[in-house]
């Protein structure tokens, strides 16, 4: 995926431009340090936890969503979800999940289509991403399968990587805005919950 080099946000295939900054997007932030997967042969950037393109897994302290008690072996190129050998399905040589990996035709990406009130997402992604935060906004069809509580489907609005936690737990304290607007994403196992009392509820994870 396309990043901007002045705000590091990564975006969908096919945009050319950020939209906060307006400065033209490249493939990698730091062209220089690239490696080659040795499973699907693609250049992916040199601090990849995972190849963008097939999934593989790069270093071993990830956790499966479905059975945190087992090491993840990739991740699913469709959502995400970290999976095990036992949860994984490889499919053209990428790794999905189980409810992805069943369907009859591989995925395609495509520009994810935004609920109506996802106007105040953008608006919650835009300013975090001014402050350093990466996040995205919440798509119901892509990133159910990664709730552990599936009643936050109607509530959520954006995802935070667990690791910008604290900057974004005070930005949403100083809008006033609802907390179960935001699910932080565990960086270890791929569950979304939100993080109330510390750790990911799934794996432990901080």
């Amino acid at each position: 995926m396309p990043f901007c080099p002045e705000c590091e946000c990564k975006y969908a295939q096919g945009v050319a431009q950020c939209p906060i900054c307006a400065s033209p997007l490249v493939e990698t932030l730091n062209e220089a340090s690239t490696w080659v997967c040795d499973e699907c042969k693609e250049e992916i950037p040199g601090d990849a936890r995972f190849c963008p393109v097939c999934g593989t897994a790069f270093v071993d302290d990830l956790r499966c969503l479905t059975q945190p008690d087992q090491p993840a072996h990739g991740r699913c190129v469709v959502c995400g979800q970290h999976v095990c050998g036992d949860c994984g399905i490889r499919r053209q040589g990428r790794y999905f999940c189980e409810r992805h990996g069943l369907e009859e035709e591989s995925p395609v990406e495509e520009e994810i289509l935004y609920r109506a009130e996802d106007r105040e997402a953008l608006n919650y992604r835009r300013y975090l991403a001014q402050q350093g935060v990466d996040c995205r906004v919440f798509s119901a069809e892509q990133d159910a399968g990664l709730l552990l509580d599936t009643r936050s489907i109607d509530e959520a609005r954006i995802i935070v990587p667990s690791k910008h936690q604290a900057s974004a737990r005070e930005w949403m304290a100083s809008r006033s805005i609802d907390k179960g607007h935001v699910l932080f994403q565990c960086e270890r196992c791929s569950a979304l919950n939100g993080f109330d009392g510390g750790g990911c509820a799934n794996c432990g994870g901080s």
